[in-house]
């Protein structure tokens, strides 16, 4: 609900929530950073207040065992079948159960609203899960892309005072709505330095964790990368197998930090670069974007 106080309606969240209105599959895609799933959670409490009951899933079966024929139910899926590129044994999963979920559908009470990666989408692979191809809604396409009027609204929401600085940085990458969300958590860096070379910055940020000392919140960035911008809760607080063992004794030892540095230590490194580096969503921790993983994987390789 926070986050929404902050959302900007825009000409392509109008359209998605009329799609989601006049048909059972909505998919919503576009590359990383750019709103897919601002839009997702917008729409989703839109349908809520219009009595529907919202449910977010990660599982197919969940749409199975939670159906209610004599219900308004709106299934939500935030990046759908992988958020690097198409995740396999994800799709192993849903395939079984298109049938199914298509006839589930068919009634008219019940829909299904998903996020999705444009790579992800535009993997041949995709084409087997068709209920997901049904209506389709690119936020990257002429007709619902940010027009400069919309950036400059949310620049003014994120940035207040300091929008009108980067009032020529608007068609530098697809991902302005992201930028102005990490600078609103960094508000202490140079805002034109940051909007026109975002990475540099960071790798300037990565730099100073190395130079003070900061070997563990270092370490727990490589996680990031050794776990593929996938690290579950799990992995640090509970029980796990040798080969997850291994890899995160061996990143500790990489990153110059004892091989037994305790994974509680480690998680609350990562909880540290929440709305910085990371999100983290239904209890895994994921970098913001993919461009930052494979500039995180490029920076690491370095050091």
């Amino acid at each position: 609900m926070e986050n929404d106080k902050m959302f900007i309606t825009t000409r392509a969240a109008k359209h998605v929530l009329k799609c989601v209105k006049e048909n059972s599959s909505v998919t919503i895609t576009a590359c990383s950073g750019v709103g897919k799933t601002a839009i997702l959670r917008h729409v989703a409490l839109q349908m809520s207040a219009e009595g529907y009951d919202v449910l977010p899933i990660r599982d197919p079966g969940d749409i199975v065992n939670w159906y209610n024929p004599n219900k308004k139910i709106l299934f939500v899926i935030d990046d759908l079948c992988g958020n690097y590129s198409l995740d396999q044994t994800d799709m192993k999963v849903w395939e079984p159960f298109i049938e199914q979920i298509t006839k589930i559908l068919s009634n008219t009470f019940a829909k299904i609203i998903v996020a999705c990666r444009l790579q992800v989408y535009q993997d041949d692979k995709f084409k087997s899960l068709s209920v997901f191809k049904s209506c389709i809604c690119n936020l990257l396409s002429d007709g619902m892309c940010l027009s400069k009027a919309e950036k400059k609204l949310i620049a003014e929401i994120y940035l207040e005072t300091k929008a009108p600085d980067i009032s020529d940085c608007y068609d530098l990458y697809d991902c302005f709505p992201l930028l102005c969300k990490l600078y609103q958590a960094n508000p202490s860096l140079n805002i034109k330095d940051f909007f026109h070379k975002p990475f540099s910055v960071y790798e300037a940020e990565i730099d100073k964790l190395q130079e003070k000392g900061f070997s563990s919140k270092y370490c727990a960035l490589a996680l990031c990368v050794m776990f593929n911008n996938n690290v579950k809760e799990d992995i640090l607080t509970g029980e796990v197998n040798e080969d997850t063992r291994v890899i995160i004794e061996n990143t500790c030892e990489a990153c110059k930090i004892d091989r037994g540095t305790s994974r509680l230590k480690l998680q609350e490194e990562l909880n540290s670069f929440i709305h910085t580096f990371l999100k983290r969503e239904q209890n895994i921790y994921k970098l913001f974007m993919i461009k930052f993983l494979t500039f995180l994987c490029t920076t690491l390789d370095r050091k």
